[in-house]
């Protein structure tokens, strides 16, 4: 007898088999643990298929409708700690505390903020599964096991081996430059002379000094006879947890001056000798340690030497310093056990940039060179602070990147966030390139021997020169000397900042997370004032929004130096 999967009803003949091969083909979208069931009860079975069978048009849909709930559910998971092993060149392991959402460029932020491997700046990262030279965006959640090895590299180029030189200099700059300077501006031995009627109520016990502070200082305008007024009112029953802070103690908290400097000084010399240069070296270095002796280092592809001695040669030039001198040794030893003192999780007082509003006290010693912090020396390969020097931003559209901004989502913490961070490099990318703009532009007017004669005749708020430069306007002016002086610019200069005024008042009234991002008319907007003019920068592009409908801005984030922030930040 024939065997058959299917039951055969003699009275139907083919039809009956044809409609049962229809059946079977069906029976292909369902399951393995369905299948007997349906095979036991066909009639059923053509009834639940029809039910379950999407139609053909809509199958795409439901597999990207699947996707982007995956996408939702996978960002909507809170993020995971994780133990990340990193094997130094040391061939010690050093287990990094990260987060799930880490990729190899955080990874390369941890190891840069601890002490074992802060100076290493020309390495990669490998994995045993994931190869060599692994890229800065791949997730650590990827990395099955999570462990990494620093691989060193050579510096094939020579700017390579001077940001290794800068970072040391920035690694043992706050040791010696964000200090209190040893002389101050009015010398403490300079003791005025009294006059008869002060010296004798001085001896009846009046004090005609400044009452001091805790720290033992002078507070220069208040009263002697009185104590300063102490923030908190100790009618309710409160008092001062803390001294008042000072404006002169702010850089207190990144100083280290208590301990011997490693370095003294660090001096750049070129190679003179073209064979040498063609055998890979880059430039000589003279470096004067902490107890005074003076080396010379030659920086090559391979790393660094001593003049003459090329068998002596190491990666770093922290590993060679600590070979020839044990001086040195130990003062870079007590510098990184203080590290840890100071913050055993990282954030090492190391990569700062000079501040506009606060100068570091090391540029009171010298006002007139200003000497640039390590970060942003352009002797060392730094940008000399700011970004745009190069116009490398000028044709940036920069009236669409901020209307975007303005447009991106917040309804959530996690969404202000990132759109926040978004912000804050926008602007300040955005205020650099303003601030070179508009002094490029009064540098333009009193060298311009064209305008002499304009500007003898024109009134202070005339304008005296307008350009144009991508999505920017700069118009520079002069400056309102006499506020006296009856002219219609003073008054509308005076409208101008009354009607500023009430316009900032109302915004503080409404003010909510989104009130800076969305107010573009302010937030594009820079006024330099500098050697009697004023330039203003604004944003006048028109916004191009025919984009792609995921709309976003796309800006690197900072440069990694250290922990790169600003003390504005602070």
């Amino acid at each position: 007898m024939r065997t058959s999967n299917f039951l055969i009803n003699p009275s139907h003949g083919s039809t009956y088999r044809e409609r049962e091969r229809e059946r079977e083909r069906g029976y292909q979208l369902i399951s393995n643990k369905e299948r007997p069931e349906l095979l036991s009860n066909p009639e059923k079975s053509v009834k639940r298929k029809k039910n379950k069978m999407p139609p053909r048009s809509g199958k795409g849909k439901s597999n990207k409708a699947k996707a982007e709930k995956k996408k939702k559910e996978e960002k909507a998971a809170a993020p995971s700690l994780v133990d990340i092993t990193v094997v130094s060149p040391y061939d010690t392991q050093i287990v990094l505390k990260g987060i799930s959402t880490d990729k190899i460029l955080d990874v390369r932020k941890l190891l840069a903020v601890k002490v074992e491997t802060c100076h290493f700046t020309n390495y990669s990262l490998s994995h045993e599964a994931k190869g060599q030279r692994l890229n800065d965006r791949v997730e650590v959640v990827t990395l099955k096991p999570c462990l990494l090895r620093m691989v060193e590299e050579d510096y094939t180029e020579e700017a390579q081996a001077i940001a290794h030189v800068r970072r040391l200099l920035d690694i043992v700059a706050c040791t010696t430059r964000f200090g209190r300077p040893k002389r101050s501006i009015s010398s403490p031995d300079a003791k005025p002379k009294k006059s008869g009627k002060a010296q004798h109520q001085n001896k009846r016990g009046l004090s005609l000094s400044p009452p001091a502070t805790p720290n033992g200082e002078s507070r220069v305008g208040s009263p002697s006879s009185e104590a300063a007024p102490s923030p908190i009112s100790e009618d309710v029953g409160m008092k001062a947890i803390h001294p008042t802070p000072k404006l002169s103690d702010f850089y207190d908290f990144f100083s280290l001056s208590h301990l011997s400097p490693p370095i003294l000084h660090l001096k750049k010399c070129e190679v003179k000798d073209e064979d040498d240069r063609r055998k890979g070296d880059h430039f000589q270095l003279q470096v004067k340690i902490c107890n005074g002796k003076v080396i010379e280092v030659v920086g090559s592809q391979k790393g660094f030497y001593t003049v003459g001695k090329r068998s002596l040669r190491s990666h770093t030039l922290v590993d060679l310093l600590q070979q020839l001198s044990r001086g040195f040794a130990n003062a870079y030893e007590s510098l990184m056990k203080a590290f840890l003192e100071r913050n055993k999780f990282g954030n090492f007082p190391y990569g700062f940039r000079a501040n506009t509003w606060l100068v570091p006290p090391s540029v009171a010693e010298s006002p007139s060179s200003f000497p640039a912090l390590p970060a942003e020396d352009e002797n060392w390969g730094g940008n000399g602070g700011g970004q745009g020097r190069n116009s490398e931003f000028d044709l940036r559209p920069w009236a669409t990147d901020f209307a975007i901004l303005a447009s991106l989502p917040c309804k959530t913490e996690e969404e202000r966030v990132v759109r926040d961070k978004k912000a804050f490099l926008l602007h300040s990318q955005f205020v650099d390139t303003s601030i070179f703009k508009a002094v490029a532009a009064i540098q333009h007017v009193m060298e311009s021997m064209s305008n002499m004669k304009n500007e003898l005749n024109s009134s202070p708020g005339s304008s005296l020169h307008d350009d144009h430069v991508g999505d920017l306007s700069i118009i520079v002016k002069r400056d309102i000397k006499n506020g006296n002086r009856k002219c219609d610019s003073v008054l509308d200069e005076s409208s101008m900042h009354k009607e500023g005024a009430q316009k900032n008042l109302i915004k503080g009234l409404t003010a909510d997370e989104s009130v800076i991002v969305h107010d573009t008319s302010s937030l594009a907007v820079v006024v330099v004032h500098h050697c009697g003019y004023t330039a203003t920068v604004k944003v006048v592009g028109n916004v191009n929004m025919r984009k792609p409908k995921v709309r976003d801005i796309e800006i690197d984030d900072q440069p990694m130096e250290g922990q790169m922030l600003s003390t504005s930040t602070v």
